[in-house]
């Protein structure tokens, strides 16, 4: 699973390492630099892709509970499938 504090490191790390490579001009030092940020922005991005996902998947729960709250008149199982749409929208939002 993808780690977006990771990635961020990786981010940070590749981003010192190829400005470093610029300052000394080493050529090496800017590829691994650049691939190193590249990683950490993709691990960042997969994460969130990720937690997305999750959240897609919380909401239908919720929505689920929500309308079987309302057709059976359960109006705590209504209340407690909003209140799960409304935390998986946040988490959504979120990882935007």
């Amino acid at each position: 699973m993808a780690d977006r504090a990771s990635g961020a490191q990786n981010e940070f790390i590749g981003n010192v390492k190829e400005t470093a490579g610029n300052l000394v001009g080493s050529d090496q030092w800017r590829a691994e630099g650049k691939a190193q940020s590249t990683r950490g922005v993709a691990e960042q991005e997969t994460a969130k892709a990720q937690a997305r996902s999750e959240a897609a998947g919380e909401g239908i729960k919720g929505w689920a509970k929500q309308t079987w709250g309302a057709v059976t008149g359960n109006d705590s199982k209504e209340l407690e499938g909003r209140a799960e749409r409304a935390k998986a929208d946040a988490k959504d939002k979120a990882n935007q």
